[in-house]
């Protein structure tokens, strides 16, 4: 008791700390119970998470596949010969 982890899950790192063990499997609630984040971490990953939302967003915005007509047009500035 008293160890320190730090566990990563995706883009956040945290770091806890172990405050008792358990002699069992149980839920989640009770899981949440036996560790503690330190302050340093929350602190971290919220201005992580600030970081994330202020980056730019990029996104691919694509029209699809030509149509019939945009396609004679690009043939025809390429110097294609028509089919």
């Amino acid at each position: 008791m008293g160890d320190r982890l730090r566990v990563r899950k995706g883009p956040n790192e945290f770091q806890l700390v172990v405050l008792r063990l358990s002699e069992r499997r149980g839920p989640a609630s009770e899981a949440a119970t036996l560790y503690e984040e330190t302050a340093e971490s929350v602190k971290a990953r919220q201005s992580l998470a600030g970081q994330r939302k202020a980056a730019p967003k990029f996104a691919f915005r694509d029209g699809g596949r030509p149509s019939k007509k945009e396609r004679r047009e690009l043939r025809r500035l390429k110097g294609d010969p028509e089919d």
